[in-house]
């Protein structure tokens, strides 16, 4: 399993918590409240990224039954495929060929890790169990609109997952634009927050935030950690990174920003 997937009975835990210790809001709303200045103390709200099939299987019924909405970003170009994703791809071919010369996804045009993958990739692929496919395949076209649009928003999270510095200004604007619009077209509904893929500082920048400005998307989020207090950059807000090693007091830790607080005063980079 993926260091940033969260156990099934940990997201049940962390749904109990927040129910009873925040106040839940999508984000679009929380993004407007930010704004307006009317944002409840403790406010949070819940972000998935890439748009795996688990996030429908598994994640949408417990935000059913504890009546928690959430926002899921979508990688569009494999929401359409179906294919794994590249960074995926890359850490099967490294388990199953430790000595092929295979480029740094966070360092290389993801055209080039695609191509680098695709010579490897079949003889892999053709090795995963039906677990491992299922367990990291992405939601179809078909599921994405299954699912319910009065607790779950949807967003743009590009069209391949392209870390945007590795990319051209063209390609970069190419996978705001193309991504934001398919998600409109999927959901029948504009486009409210964007997540860039990465995210950390550098990753992305103006090239980003004036794609979204033409598309009408008034915020994105980023993978930095930390809280956001008005008056921000709406085009770079933070989030609570939760993974697969936060327990519960970490993940406590980590919701009340108590634990960034320790770290940034010791120098020490949030994971």
């Amino acid at each position: 399993m993926p260091s940033y997937f969260v156990t099934r009975s940990a997201f049940e835990f962390q749904l109990e918590y927040l129910q009873r210790n925040t106040t839940v809001l999508p984000l679009s709303d929380g993004v407007k409240r930010l704004t307006e200045g009317t944002l409840p103390r403790g406010a949070v709200s819940i972000t998935f990224d890439d748009g795996y099939a688990n996030n429908l299987q598994l994640a949408a019924p417990l935000l059913r039954q504890y009546g928690t909405p959430a926002s899921i970003f979508l990688s569009t170009d494999y929401i359409e495929t179906g294919e794994l994703y590249p960074f995926l791809k890359l850490k099967f071919l490294r388990l199953a060929h430790r000595d092929l010369p295979l480029p740094e996804y966070k360092s290389s045009p993801v055209d080039t890790v695609r191509n680098a993958a695709a010579a490897y990739w079949p003889e892999t692929e053709a090795k995963l169990t039906n677990a491992q496919r299922e367990t990291l395949r992405p939601m179809t076209v078909n599921e994405v609109r299954a699912l319910d649009s009065s607790l779950i928003e949807l967003g743009a999270h590009s069209h391949t997952h392209a870390i945007a510095r590795n990319e051209t200004p063209e390609r970069r604007r190419d996978e705001v634009q193309i991504s934001v619009r398919k998600v409109a077209e999927w959901t029948g509904r504009p486009q409210q927050v964007f997540s860039y893929p990465n995210g950390e500082a550098g990753d992305f920048g103006d090239p980003e935030k004036q794609a979204l400005r033409i598309e009408g998307v008034p915020a994105a989020v980023t993978g930095i950690g930390g809280f956001n207090r008005w008056p921000c950059d709406l085009f770079e807000l933070k989030r609570y990174p939760v993974t697969l090693y936060h327990d519960e007091s970490r993940f406590r830790a980590e919701v009340s920003g108590f634990r960034t607080m320790l770290l940034s005063m010791s120098g020490t980079r949030v994971l």
